[in-house]
């Protein structure tokens, strides 16, 4: 019997690549859809939805690119996926987005980093901690000394506390 004759052929010639190409298109189009409220202006003129629409086009067409060749040449398959990188890096941005306003900056850059670096298996507890503390430092340095923006370093509470302490 010839070769695929009597079994179904598999197009896809690469299915990591198929996938990415497929994420980077959903991401692209989702970032198309949320700026769709926003004043798009011109080249010359742009306004607040034109940087995300035209990068979220762009990621569209990057996907697009990703996808085709996916059917043109060959690449790895699929293995099984390690799903503890995948959910401890969105676990971490969530913690980001659910303590910087009510924990401070340095806490929440310590919380955050904990959390995505358990994504890791090479990474050692200690070293972890030492990472976590070194990000926060150069995140308060750069955003609060550094450019100025008006970020609690501290939760209210301890920042009470700290200038009481300072008196």
């Amino acid at each position: 019997m010839p070769p695929g004759v009597g079994r179904r052929m598999n197009m896809v010639r690469a299915p990591k690549e198929f996938w990415s190409g497929l994420l980077f298109m959903a991401i692209g189009a989702a970032g198309v859809f949320f700026a769709r409220d926003y004043a798009y202006g011109s080249a010359l003129r742009m306004g607040p939805g034109y940087m995300p629409t035209v990068l979220s086009w762009c990621t569209v067409v990057l996907g697009l690119i990703i996808l085709v060749r996916s059917f043109m040449a060959d690449g790895p398959g699929l293995d099984g996926t390690d799903w503890r990188p995948l959910v401890m890096v969105l676990a971490a941005i969530g913690v980001f987005a659910l303590l910087i306003t009510r924990a401070g900056l340095v806490a929440t850059i310590i919380a955050t980093a904990l959390v995505g670096g358990f994504a890791s298996r090479e990474l050692g507890r200690i070293e972890l901690m030492i990472l976590a503390a070194a990000i926060a430092v150069f995140c308060a340095l750069v955003f609060v000394v550094g450019l100025g923006q008006p970020i609690e370093l501290w939760p209210e509470w301890l920042a009470d506390r700290i200038r009481a302490w300072g008196r």
